[in-house]
């Protein structure tokens, strides 16, 4: 029986407009109220989940995040990081010298904070901020090292730039990092070996929950480690074919409540069967 629930946001959970369907919510408040763990499991950073969490209306303050693409687990009831993985100086510093070459921006994440390295922000910066309710900030090396720990990057800039960015550094950057192109315009770098599914993995074993009692519903790239870790994988129907295939069940997709429509048939359904069977 499914305990634990982890969702993605964009392209899940979020339709288009980055609004919550009622039947989206009111599915997560019945799977709460049922006893099941529902987690979000996003790329965003803590200030594009708080407004999820407020609008969700969740019942209990011990409510859990995963975020950082899997790099900070933090827990509802004060948004403190119960878990993390962080990048280290060394990789700062490498970063640092990095942006001198190149015309993408790097975002970095502390906590709280949506950090511009060196420069000040594009616009595409400040658009991809103001969508987790963030205003970034620009910030020099020396007073980055003073903010760690700086949990996660991300170089932003318009789609063609990224291709010519990730066609140049992606194999380079694939060996010191975990590297993700979450969207066209992001190309995301995690400290090695941290994604999704290792944060999931650490936060289920926190809370006593064996794997095959996890669902995770994701619907892009940044999802596949935490689908096939969970013992129930779920592809949104609006995800590519190939995120479908690495599956276990492919839902609705998000126009058709997709989370919602997953819930009921993996979690409360087999609530109520098994209850009957008692």
């Amino acid at each position: 029986m499914i305990r634990l629930v982890a969702i993605d946001l964009d392209g899940t959970l979020l339709s288009p407009d980055k609004t919550i369907s009622p039947a989206n919510k009111q599915a997560l408040l019945d799977a709460e109220a049922a006893g099941v763990h529902v987690v979000i499991c996003t790329g965003r950073p803590l200030s594009g989940v708080r407004p999820i969490f407020e609008e969700i209306g969740f019942k209990s303050n011990h409510s859990y995040s995963v975020i950082n693409n899997g790099c900070t687990t933090v827990k509802s009831s004060d948004w403190s990081a119960i878990s993390y993985d962080a990048l280290s100086e060394e990789d700062l510093v490498y970063l640092d010298q990095l942006t001198q070459e190149i015309h993408p921006q790097l975002s970095l994440f502390d906590l709280n904070r949506y950090i511009i390295l060196n420069r000040e922000p594009s616009e595409i910066a400040k658009m991809d901020a103001s969508i987790v309710s963030a205003v970034p900030v620009s910030l020099g090396l020396e007073e980055i090292l003073e903010a760690q720990p700086i949990f996660q990057g991300m170089f932003i800039d318009q789609k063609e730039q990224i291709d010519v960015f990730q066609e140049t550094y992606e194999e380079v950057l694939a060996q010191r990092f975990h590297t993700i192109r979450s969207q066209p315009i992001l190309f995301e770098i995690l400290p090695k070996g941290v994604n999704k599914a290792t944060g999931l993995k650490a936060l289920a074993e926190y809370l006593g929950i064996p794997r095959q009692e996890v669902m995770a519903i994701g619907d892009e790239n940044n999802d596949i480690e935490m689908i096939e870790y969970a013992g129930l994988g779920v592809a949104m129907g609006n995800a590519p074919d190939s995120i479908k295939a690495l599956a276990d069940v492919t839902t609705t997709s998000y126009e058709e409540d997709g989370v919602a429509t997953a819930i009921k048939r993996y979690v409360l359904q087999a609530q109520n069967q098994k209850r009957k069977n008692r």
